[in-house]
């Protein structure tokens, strides 16, 4: 029997599901299935055909009076008496009793990859951004049958990465790769784009921008702020599901560092001002410092953004070379990945054939 696929999805933020979404459309229906604490907030997104296994949240309730937490160095998040966490594992545990050539592919969990391996279902880690040389990511790629990095390997170190030779980099890839997308070069507006995964970028900091930016320079505000603020020459589009026409007259924005905005923004070719925003393991640091490194973007740290002129960063912005943010993207990369996963799966499924043969 194959082995079929199962993708273990963060609830944090949107990028982890839209990823894991992207590579499921190569696959078959029915060697699919997506796992998650918070997939209904996706169905719309999510293909009828991806069979779904809801997991319970694995964080405080009211209820739970006696919890505790303790600081590990081999797992990260493990507390003590959540019953979510009991009630989540034992919904994975069913889930791979009921399904034993089950590879699941972890997007963000060590606790998850070091679980499935403990009941022999071979696991594929998405390699994030980050310095994550702590012994719990050490574990948890040291277990892994194979680890695949969403980018290219010139945006990750071996000082952030101790599973560098190990890793797959397929390069990065958005719902815009490979499409063209029709951009009015006429246009000189500059985009405040606020992921859905928190962000540093707030009505105080877009009002402070409002009176760095020329006045002239119409600024669209995308993503949810939660003051309402009035401001010359200025949109507030709220979140849109889809931002391209929007950012078609825009040629500067001004954004995070997250993984989903900075591949979306790399295909649509937009120069970027990334403002890191604080995340486990400097993840969004460490990527914008690659992406200047590599002159695909301009990074202003958090302490900055008071301090500096902001006129100047913009002019700044639109002198970097767009043809730099080709190498962000490949329009192969989900291929790439498929045949990774496939290679994967037929020599597991030999290796598996191999002992039925020997008993």
């Amino acid at each position: 029997m194959p082995f079929k696929y199962c993708f273990y999805i963060h609830h944090h933020g949107s990028g982890h599901v839209m990823r894991a979404i992207a590579i499921a459309k190569a696959f078959p229906a029915e060697s699919i299935t997506f796992m998650g604490s918070d997939l209904m907030r996706y169905a719309a997104q999510i293909p009828d055909h991806i069979a779904c296994i809801h997991l319970p949240m694995d964080t405080h309730a009211q209820r739970d009076t006696y919890d505790e937490q303790r600081d590990l160095t081999f797992l990260h998040y493990a507390p003590l008496h959540v019953p979510g966490v009991l009630n989540r594992i034992g919904v994975m545990h069913d889930y791979f009793q009921r399904n034993p050539t089950t590879m699941l592919i972890v997007d963000v969990s060590v606790e998850v990859t070091l679980f499935a391996r403990l009941c022999g279902i071979p696991t594929v880690v998405i390699r994030q951004h980050g310095r994550r040389t702590d012994l719990a990511h050490r574990l948890a790629y040291e277990s892994a049958e194979l680890i695949i990095a969403p980018f290219s390997r010139n945006l990750d170190a071996a000082e952030d990465n101790p599973a560098m030779s190990r890793t797959y980099y397929a390069g990065g890839f958005s719902r815009y790769t490979g499409k063209n997308v029709c951009t009015d070069s006429r246009k000189k507006d500059v985009a405040i784009f606020i992921g859905q995964g928190g962000s540093n970028i707030n009505s105080s900091l877009i009002r402070h921008l409002r009176t760095q930016i020329n006045n002239s320079t119409h600024l669209h505000i995308i993503g949810e702020v939660s003051d309402q603020i009035q401001l010359e020459n200025t949109h507030f589009h709220g979140h849109i599901d889809c931002p391209e026409e929007v950012l078609s007259t825009c040629d500067v924005v001004i954004c995070n560092a997250g993984h989903n905005t900075v591949m979306e923004l790399a295909d649509l070719r937009k120069r970027m001002i990334c403002i890191p925003a604080e995340r486990p393991f400097n993840e969004q640091l460490q990527k914008a410092y690659h992406l200047e490194q590599a002159g695909c973007a301009i990074t202003v740290l958090e302490e900055q953004v008071y301090r500096i002129n902001w006129e100047d960063y913009i002019t700044r912005a639109r002198e970097l070379d767009e043809q730099r943010l080709n190498s962000l993207t490949d329009q192969n990369a989900i291929t790439k990945i498929k045949v990774q996963l496939d290679n994967l799966s037929e020599r597991l499924l030999c290796t598996t054939l191999k002992q039925m043969i020997h008993e």
